[in-house]
């Protein structure tokens, strides 16, 4: 016990560094190589909160985030302390929690589903999206001073390029919360994919790795994707929420497209370059992520995974 205690604070300390890294490498510049250090940083933060979690309980990722809170109330303020714990700390208690839920029967354990935990992956970004335009609608100040740096850069670009800027500050600051949750919200997927890969590479995993392959999600979620993005072809997306819903929803479809990719691609000729060739052109080109999404849609009332499945030899595991 006294060992678990001291690994997890230990992991919430390695949290904090991760975080203080981050905003020390925020302040060096602004270029390119800046942002992306910074990026790094902040998804790597989250790594030891998952790797507590995952690998030793709920109540060592507890220890983990309170062990890190204090830390950065210390360090870098109460503020910034309560806000870190409500965005990160929080939901990977939360995800961890429901990851490690399972049930027995027939002498088989059933571990809680991916679909399931990434409906509630899902419920995270929207709120987080909700605290974003909260912060915003709060802070006068904060939302002020966004507004004045986003309209000096477009002033400076205009300048340059001798071109009128095409979006106000207003406009920008209004647009951040829809953005804002669902990005949060994949970096906190990525953090918890990433410390389940450490954990199964040296058999410190409590349960296996999630098989996002089988991941079905419900009718209602493809007819709440489609209503969301007809209403923001109608508002013209002019409300942050709705958007952030959208962004989330086409995520969850595009991994279920990519899970039907994976399946039915076992029957094609040279499976591992079709798929290297994919994944490559998903990262290059935003569109072949929507029409990927559309596949996982579709598959919500074809069922192509049925459809065109290899036998069960060759399915992998």
């Amino acid at each position: 016990m006294v060992r678990e205690i001291i690994i997890a604070v230990a992991l919430g300390i390695l949290n904090t560094a991760f975080v203080s890294l981050s905003i020390l490498g925020n302040t060096g510049g602004t270029n390119f190589g800046t942002a992306l250090a910074t990026l790094v940083f902040w998804i790597l933060s989250l790594v030891p909160l998952f790797v507590s979690g995952l690998g030793y309980g709920v109540k060592s990722a507890a220890i983990s985030v309170g062990t890190s809170a204090v830390i950065a109330a210390l360090a870098i303020g109460v503020p910034f302390a309560l806000t870190y714990l409500g965005v990160a700390g929080l939901p990977v208690i939360l995800l961890v929690r429901q990851a490690l839920l399972w049930r027995q029967g027939n002498g088989v354990t059933y571990w809680y589903p991916a679909d399931r935990l990434l409906l509630w992956w899902a419920g995270i970004c929207i709120i987080l999206t909700g605290l974003a335009m909260a912060l915003l609608g709060w802070d006068d100040a904060m939302r002020q001073g966004l507004i004045d740096g986003f309209d000096q850069m477009m002033a400076q670009v205009a300048e340059m390029q001798d071109a009128a800027p095409r979006m106000t500050g207003e406009a920008f600051v209004a647009l951040i919360p829809q953005y804002m949750g669902p990005m949060w919200g994949l970096f906190i997927l990525l953090s918890g994919c990433l410390a389940q890969g450490v954990l199964v590479r040296f058999k410190k995993n409590i349960r296996p790795t999630p098989e996002l392959s089988k991941m079905v999600l419900p009718q209602w979620l493809a007819i709440a994707f489609i209503g969301a993005t007809v209403l923001s072809v109608l508002l013209d997306g002019t409300f942050p929420l709705l958007g952030a819903v959208e962004i989330t929803l086409v995520t969850l479809f595009f991994l279920q497209g990519m899970a039907v990719i994976h399946v039915v691609s076992h029957r094609w000729n040279a499976r591992a370059a079709i798929l290297g060739v994919i994944y490559v052109v998903t990262i290059m080109m935003l569109w072949m992520v929507l029409l990927i999404a559309i596949l996982g849609l579709m598959e919500t009332w074809v069922g192509f995974r049925r459809r065109f499945a290899p036998p069960p030899r060759q399915e992998e595991d």
